[in-house]
């Protein structure tokens, strides 16, 4: 057996074979020479496919003018070291690689041909440009929805400034004034906390504090506040025994969870009709149904309303497209899901449920801390 320095040459065969990227070999004027299975994997040809003919199959129409370019660098002895570009595959589909291209030598130093390693990053491409995306409708929504509430307090604080001016203050107008300066307040640091919490979700940095909570109580209570503010019919159903409705859950997360469903149910349910709350608890889980008499979602949007910034097509009710995202996002924190179904007789019910064998034991504090 031949060595070549130290190393057989069928183990180094072996090597270039079982790579998952396109190890290909040429001559100066692109005349495929060799052709390993991560280039087949990549580009769909096998080697009795392409060996003897150009490089040039691979390359796109509007490419054209790359080869010429690079094999001129080759024969001058240069390196292209991932270089980013496009390459067509026997399927025709175009897809992202990262080559890096070496000139190869003789044994008296002449260039003689050129190796190419190519790698498909079409997927991590998709991706980038899905962040960019993602980043842009960011700012853009994220600047919309912090400017209303900023217009609305400029404007109040304004007027209030102007009657100060003239000592012409109504105290009943100002109460008014003061009142909305307050919600456009409260409206700006939901959208912020909203927006940490999406930061946060990214960086993997959004944790739990779990305790033991009545969670049947937990869910009266914001349903109660959000009756009282909305002036909205809200009935909360919880049939079981008032032991079952009590989790090692984070409380306040899970809560979240809940104002955010019952509001959305408000703001798509028309006046006058009833938004119920159900609870069920079983030995493997605790549900929670929110159920609206709205226009209901979609198929198109059912899976995509868990999404970031997306908003529902059904109504042109404004918001941040974000409430459903962190909610889903929460839940499944839990080791639950969030989901939504559509009653025959119309409307809307999204439904939590929260495993039992995600609560995990308590602390000796009994705090239920899961970090």
């Amino acid at each position: 057996m031949t060595l070549l320095g130290g190393w057989a040459p069928e183990y180094l065969a072996a090597i270039v074979d079982s790579t998952d990227d396109a190890v290909i070999g040429k001559t100066l004027d692109g005349t495929i020479l060799s052709w390993n299975k991560g280039a087949e994997r990549i580009y769909g040809y096998t080697a009795d496919e392409v060996v003897g003919r150009p490089i040039s199959i691979l390359i796109p129409q509007d490419r054209a003018d790359e080869l010429p370019k690079i094999l001129s660098r080759l024969a001058r002895g240069e390196r292209i070291d991932h270089y980013l570009t496009k390459r067509v595959r026997k399927d025709g589909k175009l897809i992202d690689v990262s080559v890096t291209i070496s000139p190869v030598h003789d044994k008296t130093g002449k260039i003689v041909g050129a190796s190419a390693i190519a790698r498909n990053v079409t997927a991590q491409q998709d991706a980038t440009k899905e962040a960019l995306r993602m980043r842009e409708e960011f700012i853009s929504v994220a600047a919309h929805e912090l400017r209303t509430p900023l217009t609305t307090m400029y404007a109040r604080l304004q007027l209030v400034e102007r009657r100060l001016a003239r000592k012409d203050l109504d105290p009943a107008l100002a109460h008014r004034d003061v009142t909305l300066v307050r919600q456009a307040a409260d409206r700006l640091k939901t959208l912020i906390d909203r927006l940490l919490d999406i930061s946060r979700m990214a960086s993997g940095r959004l944790e739990l504090d779990r305790e033991d909570t009545d969670v049947a109580e937990m869910v009266r209570s914001s349903a109660l506040m959000l009756a009282e503010t909305s002036g909205r019919e809200i009935t909360v159903m919880a049939p079981d025994p008032p032991e079952g409705y009590r989790m090692a859950v984070d409380g306040v997360r899970l809560d979240e969870v809940v104002v955010n469903l019952i509001d959305n149910a408000v703001k798509y349910s028309p006046d006058g009709t009833a938004i119920d709350v159900e609870l069920a608890s079983s030995p493997e889980a605790l549900r929670i149904g929110v159920r609206d008499r709205g226009p209901g979602v979609k198929p198109a949007d059912r899976t995509r309303i868990f999404e970031p910034f997306h908003r529902s097509s059904t109504t042109g009710v404004p918001g941040v497209g974000l409430g459903l995202h962190i909610a889903k996002q929460i839940v499944e924190l839990h080791g639950g899901t969030l989901t939504v179904e559509t009653p025959a007789d119309g409307g809307s019910r999204f439904v939590v449920t929260v495993p039992r064998n995600s609560e995990g034991g308590l602390g000796d504090d009994g705090s239920g801390n899961h970090r």
